[in-house]
């Protein structure tokens, strides 16, 4: 069995997320915020306010007129995309390394939660049950555990891991059964050790089991998990299909608009990941 406490360790001593964004976080799961909070928070980070500025004013938003100011970029967007963006400048140079023991290259694990997070916004818009505004932010920051993990998992593990799921396993239940603990859960810890709120902590934590806390944010952060890959962001890790067909069935999300989203999301991928650049 992997250390726990030393898993632990690791997560809390990652680099903290600057105070701008936690304070952003908690505002828009407190919600809704007052646009004049979230512009005080974003107004003085150049690269924040450079990423929602090129977001406002992409072909995907729509807008008619050019979008100069963080105040008319903020009312374009919507709060909970503003945080995503946010969170992504400042994770996505963690996220970016390669990751083999996941067969992960350079960049497949930023592409990955970009795909999940922006699946997760255009899920939120097709369901009867929609989910918070911050669910493409845990979409975004869903499989963080794998970067921490990674590196306590040796040879003779990874091949254990790796047999398990030959032999029809799920990623979540190979990792279990060979270590005692899976990326998920650890991701939870390390949203706690960046003092992210509560219901972000509660989707990443459980996005691989959304029904153990029957929370619309599990819900919509595991659908996205599923999405990303079907749509060729990220490896197939024998997703559950009961887990699949109850989240669906809970969030109230057709067939069709599985379809319509994944289409959506790699379509539109490679403009999405342009904006951080």
């Amino acid at each position: 069995m992997i250390d726990l406490d030393a898993l632990s360790r690791a997560a809390a001593c990652l680099e903290p997320l600057p105070t701008s964004v936690t304070r952003l976080a908690a505002l828009v799961v407190d919600g809704p915020p007052e646009l004049a909070d979230i512009v005080e928070i974003v107004q003085y980070d150049q690269a924040m306010t450079a990423v929602l500025l090129r977001s406002a004013n992409s072909s995907w938003s729509a807008s008619r007129a050019e979008i100069t100011s963080v105040k008319d970029a903020v009312v374009r967007l919507g709060a909970g995309p503003v945080l995503s963006l946010a969170l992504g400048v400042n994770v996505r140079a963690r996220l970016d390394h390669a990751v083999p023991e996941y067969g992960l290259g350079e960049g497949d694990l930023w592409r990955h939660s970009v795909a999940a997070s922006l699946a997760a916004e255009l899920l939120a818009k097709r369901a009867t049950l929609r989910p918070p505004a911050e669910t493409p932010t845990a979409a975004l920051l869903h499989d963080i555990g794998k970067l921490v993990m990674s590196r306590f998992v040796d040879p003779i593990d990874l091949r254990a891991i790796t047999a398990a799921r030959e032999a029809g396993a799920t990623r979540i239940a190979a990792e279990i059964e060979v270590l005692g603990v899976d990326h998920a859960e650890l991701g939870g810890l390390i949203a706690q050790s960046w003092d992210l709120p509560e219901s972000l902590v509660v989707g990443i934590t459980h996005h691989h089991a959304p029904e153990r806390v029957d929370e619309p944010i599990a819900y919509g952060v595991h659908l996205a998990d599923v999405i990303a890959k079907a749509a060729g962001a990220g490896p197939d890790d024998n997703a559950e299909l009961e887990t699949f067909a109850h989240a669906m069935g809970e969030l109230g999300l057709t067939a069709d608009a599985y379809d319509e989203v994944t289409g959506l999301v790699s379509d539109r991928l490679a403009e999405v990941t342009e904006r951080y650049t």
